[in-house]
């Protein structure tokens, strides 16, 4: 693109060197490791780096401009603006013809439960027959395209290719999870959003942006940025996220599971583990029976998220019915992995918040015994791991489990999630002060083998935790074929396949 039309995207602070409206380039990097010819090089500050170092690397490659926020010792053409990463998200949108503008646009935040949301408004569109694009924690999805994730929200300039690309090939809907460190490094920036939602919110994420304030101001930025032309789904049983609803500009649409707001639920029966509710808008009146193919009392709550974005894009009763019971669920959330003689549930719970909405389904499901096989989280600090611990404990005096283990999965994790000393001793203190015990396993196929050989018919087990416990369902099944339980063998096989590796 040539650089006339780029520059007007922009709000130039300063130059320094030639350059010529007429110079035609031919992409946007900020990485000096892949830069190539005829591109714009963006020097980004980081936390561990500063992009305006490796300027004079760029321009040895090829890179015929620099964005910069301050002018460095280099012969390449310089762009001085106040924010690079505000300035390349422009850049970027431009570039790739505005493709947030051809689609219809969901963008979903939250703590806890955006990949499930996020599936569960796919699976319904694309049961409806949308064409649907994904972008998200786990992959970036359209068509036949699947690209692993690396990030929730991918950098600004990865961003609108995609969009770009799905725009392209006919995409009806985007549905993009939108996290908090990407709002915070602009990242989303620029995004054209017919719909957002914030549903829930906890501690999880504060100490990458230094304070509770900050992290709660960088998570709403979705919201408090909308448009008037924007609908916004706001779930005010959170206190704070409600007065969000008077800090935005966009068409609100208060939920709530405790019957307050627009829309809620009415005769929730989780007897199952999977919900069955009525869904009602109570402005219109309107009931809809919903049952729902997952377990989980946070699965009501995305539901009904997902839910009332198919309603603002206009999905009639059957088709939200239809689309929503299809939904089988996403790995780890509250994911029934073994359903025969007794259950087995893997669940990816992080925090306090994610503890207690899973007890919560727990509390409403029918069985016999109950066991807790927990993975104490990795190099993610002692208070974090201390509020855990507090708030499993509280649920097992609730719960009465017939037997709790803890593991800390030197067998499946790396040095990103090991587990340290002062991590263990946090978890200790805080399950032993509450007069209990709870024997830690070293190695998580140990400690699957033996919780899994303690039950019996009509049990439960829950396999709870985030990366230590990511491999727990691969070795249940394991266990369930050398043993000779499963009766599924096919099925069984086939998928601890998939989740040992």
């Amino acid at each position: 693109m040539l650089w006339n039309e780029l520059k007007k995207s922009i709000d130039i602070v300063d130059t320094r060197g030639n350059i010529s409206d007429t110079l035609d380039l031919l992409s946007i990097n900020n990485n000096s490791l892949t830069s190539k010819e005829n591109e714009i090089f963006v020097a980004l500050k980081g936390a561990l780096t500063d992009g305006h170092k490796y300027v004079k690397n760029a321009y040895e490659k090829g890179a015929k401009v620099a964005l910069v926020e301050e002018f460095v010792d280099c012969e390449i053409p310089q762009v001085k603006v106040e924010n690079t990463r505000i300035s390349m998200a422009k850049l970027a949108n431009c570039f790739y013809g505005y493709p947030s503008k051809e689609m219809k646009v969901i963008g979903i935040t939250a703590t806890n439960g955006k990949t499930s949301t996020a599936y569960m408004i796919a699976d319904m569109l694309k049961f409806y027959g949308m064409e649907v694009g994904i972008i998200g924690t786990v992959e970036i999805k359209y068509g036949d395209v699947v690209i692993p994730s690396e990030l929730t929200t991918p950098e600004s300039i990865d961003l609108q290719k995609y969009l770009r690309e799905m725009a392209d090939v006919g995409v009806d809907v985007v549905v993009m999870e939108v996290s908090s460190s990407a709002q915070e490094l602009y990242r989303n920036f620029g995004i054209e959003y017919d719909i957002v939602s914030f549903h829930n919110v906890s501690k999880e994420h504060v100490e990458q942006h230094g304070s509770l304030e900050k992290y709660l101001e960088y998570k709403s930025r979705l919201i408090r940025d909308a448009k008037p032309s924007t609908d916004v789904i706001l779930n005010i049983d959170f206190p704070w996220i409600e007065s969000l609803s008077r800090q935005t500009s966009g068409k609100t649409h208060l939920i709530s599971m405790e019957g307050e707001g627009d829309i809620t639920i009415e005769g929730l029966d989780l007897a199952t583990g999977k919900g069955k509710f009525t869904y009602l808008e109570k402005d219109k009146q309107k009931k809809i029976p919903i049952e729902l193919s997952v377990s989980g009392y946070h699965s009501v709550l995305n539901a009904m998220v997902a839910i009332t974005m198919a309603r603002i894009l206009g999905l009639e009763d059957e088709a939200v019915q239809e689309g929503i019971h299809a939904f089988t669920g996403v790995e780890r959330r509250f994911e029934l992995i073994y359903d025969e003689e007794f259950k087995i549930i893997d669940d990816h719970y992080a925090n306090p918040k994610n503890i207690e909405v899973t007890m919560k389904t727990l509390e409403e499901m029918q069985y016999e015994n109950l066991y807790i096989l927990y993975a104490i989280r990795g190099n993610r600090g002692k208070e974090l791991n201390r509020e855990n611990a507090d708030e499993l404990v509280k649920w097992m005096k609730k719960l009465n489990p017939k037997n709790v283990l803890a593991t800390i999965s030197r067998d499946t994790t790396g040095k990103k999630d090991w587990v340290t000393e002062e991590e263990i001793k946090s978890f200790k203190n805080s399950v032993e002060s509450s007069g209990y015990e709870i024997e830690i396993f070293e190695k998580l196929e140990d400690s699957v083998y033996t919780i899994i050989g303690k039950m019996g018919k009509g049990d439960v087990l829950l396999l709870a935790g985030c990366q230590g416990m990511d491999k727990g369902a691969g070795f249940a099944w394991k266990y369930l074929l050398e043993e000779n339980i499963a009766k599924n063998i096919r099925f069984i096989k086939n998928k601890q396949e998939t989740r040992i590796c």
